[in-house]
């Protein structure tokens, strides 16, 4: 398994990315920025050795949206953790009294 983070500092991800650039003409798919851009892997399965269409150029602004968006979509597909479960009684009754200990 490739390390992303050393990935990510490589010749072979810097020529990726170069690639990528080229190919989208130095602008983001989204909003067609040419300022901040950014390769967002739309799949991990190439990792190391990206292949086209691996990646997709988008601007700084954009990636952060798309990021938000699938993060979302892959917690909202979740089943409620535990740490969910507690938050969400705690939000409909206190898990403590407040006054107690007070004199």
């Amino acid at each position: 398994m490739v390390n992303y983070e050393k990935h990510l500092r490589s010749a072979a991800w810097r020529e990726s990315r170069r690639r990528a650039l080229a190919a989208a003409h130095h602008r983001c798919l989204l909003c067609s920025a040419t300022e901040e851009l950014e390769a967002h892997h739309r799949t991990y399965e190439n990792l190391g050795d990206e292949r086209e269409g691996d990646l997709t150029v988008l601007c700084r602004e954009c990636h952060e949206v798309v990021t938000s968006m699938m993060r979302a979509r892959r917690y909202a597909a979740r089943p409620a953790s535990y740490a969910d479960i507690v938050r969400s009684i705690a939000a409909s009754a206190p898990l403590f009294d407040p006054t107690d200990g007070e004199v």
